[in-house]
């Protein structure tokens, strides 16, 4: 992890060619022009490290997840025990066949499109009863989240921020050429390489 933060602080002889290459007409070196060679250059520095680091470099190998045969109430006590919101979901292959979240959760427990933990305990309390009771006798795969969203270990980490942006998610799960788990890759890993 060190050798990517230390890439994000050098830059290479490259780096400020290129940003010369893209300054029209006869540069002459003063303050400003300087920062402009800067910026330009730390900008071609950060596409270039953008590019070079990848799921594989970032990713947490040791994965928290769980069977789609295992009831919901497992669901509930790993996440809870590792504080997390999210698990990967195997088949007996070890394959991924899904996601299961909070959100998921939530759905099921609300009727509306996009539930909040608010909206479900109104609805909780306005019907004198826990809408998650009738999770007792689930399986994990009758709420999770199917087909699963999954990446590569070679996708590169403007991939990897694009697809959890876009989808407003907060995990990747990593998968091999196969579909079996490798790790799992969150907005808090790629902060943490942007640091």
């Amino acid at each position: 992890m060190t050798q990517f933060n230390e890439c994000f602080q050098t830059l290479t002889d490259e780096d400020v060619l290129e940003a010369m290459k893209q300054i029209p007409g006869y540069v002459d070196i003063t303050p400003s022009d300087f920062l402009t060679i800067y910026k330009t250059a730390f900008d071609h520095a950060l596409s270039r490290i953008r590019s070079a680091v990848l799921a594989g470099h970032v990713m947490t190998k040791k994965v928290v997840s769980i069977t789609q045969d295992d009831p919901v109430l497992e669901a509930v006590k790993k996440m809870g025990e590792h504080n997390i919101s999210g698990l990967p979901v195997l088949d007996r292959q070890h394959k991924i066949v899904g996601v299961i979240s909070e959100k998921d959760f939530l759905t099921r427990m609300n009727e509306k499109q996009a539930p909040s933990f608010m909206q479900v305990l109104r609805q909780c309390l306005e019907a004198n009863g826990c809408l998650a009771v009738p999770f007792k006798h689930l399986k994990i795969r009758d709420i999770m989240s199917s087909p699963p969203v999954t990446i590569t270990k070679d996708a590169t980490l403007t991939q990897v921020a694009g697809i959890l942006d876009r989808l407003s998610i907060n995990r990747l799960p990593v998968c091999d050429k196969t579909g079996r788990l490798v790790g799992i890759i969150a907005r808090s890993d790629i902060v943490q390489v942007m640091c």
